[in-house]
């Protein structure tokens, strides 16, 4: 962590992104994303003189000096997330001040007609708008409106001010009662009317909402979250859930027919199935998450031992596409082993993290740093010169949490928003703020 934190200070202090090979950076939002990103990573790491580096930079920060277009999904997920977390951890009043700074701008997305929140924000102007980017679809996506609840209760609690809550949980609200009867959504959501379009996933735009509905129920106590995630999975299982002729269960896509294919985001669906047996959860649930992670790590199975975007089945059959073989070193497997061991205790997933974490260090890093990968399937996979925040703020996180004792943010006390930013389970708080 100290190596590459030092190639980011020297190569792009103050951008969103590191390039380490050409020691570059780069702008999304124009906030310093890896630097708020890994606030938490430095603290939990014992990191001082570079957590005070760190610091210094949220001081400074000016959110109105942010783009014309931000997504109100990543900048809740990775920066409110962040500081709210930060709160918690460090009990320093910067982090709640800045975080209440960011969420009084954030809630201008929430001005619709329905209360689904519209998904882009422009920071100069104060003022929300649909997606602007090339090919985006204009409505917002499933996950965009309902992975902003843990973040925005958290605000609420912090601040004794019920607004961001009512905010987000109203957008929540519109979603569930939109539900059909197997509990599974579309992956697009009209702000306008709550109604959805497109694909029933768990991989991308649809993913967190499913995380969040467990999560919700452990962080308030509310049980219509409880309810909406037990149906859910239950649809998962009844409705996507397949076998490959190697044994291996996969997480399918439902359109106008079944798409057997899985990106390497499902595999935050085991570290979900399991937390929830900690809270109840029958059994199956574990033993589903159990299969799901052995089909997760197959896709480490490349040259490389990097796993690709994306893995689909033909004839039950695995293979990998060209324009898929490539990876992020995202976090989601890593996720789900750190979760598998807490519950399990079986040395397993210890090794499993640790095999990734070796491919990682083989494969993905060099003298620069650590790079997203192209042709992770090739002897010699192509470096990317591209890191992204979430490699500090999840991957390194977890692979760092695995190897540590269960009581540091034990999983009774702490939930993670879905970039691994721990927020402290305090239904009763809640409670008494909303009543």
């Amino acid at each position: 962590m100290q190596g590459i934190w030092a190639r980011y200070k020297e190569c792009a202090w103050g951008y969103d992104h590191l390039h380490p090979d050409t020691c570059k950076g780069s702008n999304w939002f124009n906030f310093g994303l890896t630097i708020i990103d890994s606030l938490d990573t430095l603290f939990l790491m014992g990191l001082t003189e570079e957590l005070k580096e760190a610091q210094e930079w949220v001081k400074q920060l000016d959110f109105r000096k942010g783009n014309n277009n931000a997504n109100l999904f990543e900048m809740t997920i990775r920066v409110l997330g962040a500081m709210v977390s930060m709160s918690t951890l460090t009990r320093d009043p910067l982090y709640t001040e800045k975080a209440k700074e960011l969420g009084d701008i954030l809630l201008v997305c929430f001005n619709t007609e329905s209360g689904i929140p519209l998904s882009d924000i422009d920071f100069r102007s104060g003022t929300a708008h649909r997606p602007t980017c090339p090919g985006c679809s204009s409505q917002s996506s499933l996950s965009e409106a309902t992975t902003l609840q843990l973040e925005f209760n958290e605000l609420s609690r912090l601040t004794k001010d019920v607004k961001y809550h009512l905010a987000s949980d109203k957008a929540m609200s519109v979603v569930l009662s939109k539900v059909p009867p197997n509990g599974l959504m579309k992956n697009y959501i009209d702000v306008n009317s709550g109604e959805s379009s497109g694909t029933i996933t768990l991989g991308a735009r649809g993913d967190s909402y499913y995380e969040y509905l467990l999560k919700q129920w452990i962080q308030t106590g509310e049980l219509r979250f409880k309810e909406a995630y037990m149906t859910a999975v239950q649809g998962i299982n009844d409705r996507l859930i397949f076998s490959s002729q190697r044994n291996l269960t996969y997480v399918a896509e439902l359109g106008g027919s079944i798409s057997h294919k899985m990106d390497h985001l499902v595999c935050f669906l085991p570290g979900v199935l399991a937390l929830g047996t900690l809270y109840q959860c029958p059994p199956w649930h574990l033993t589903l998450a159990e299969a799901v992670i052995r089909t997760c790590m197959e896709m480490y199975n490349t040259k490389s031992g990097l796993a690709p975007e994306i893995i689909k089945f033909k004839a039950q059959t695995l293979f990998i596409v060209p324009n898929d073989e490539f990876s992020l070193l995202r976090p989601e497997t890593v996720e789900s082993l750190f979760v598998l061991w807490r519950v399990t205790h079986k040395p397993v997933y210890r090794n499993w993290a640790w095999d990734i974490y070796s491919s990682i260090e083989r494969s993905a890093k060099n003298k620069e740093g650590y790079s997203s990968m192209d042709k992770v399937n090739s002897a010699r996979p192509k470096r990317r010169d591209s890191m992204e925040s979430f490699f500090l703020a999840e991957t390194i996180k977890y692979l760092y949490l695995i190897h540590g004792p269960d009581d540091v943010l034990p999983l009774t006390r702490y939930v993670f928003n879905t970039e691994a930013h721990p927020l402290p389970i305090l239904p009763q708080e809640l409670r008494d703020l909303t009543s």
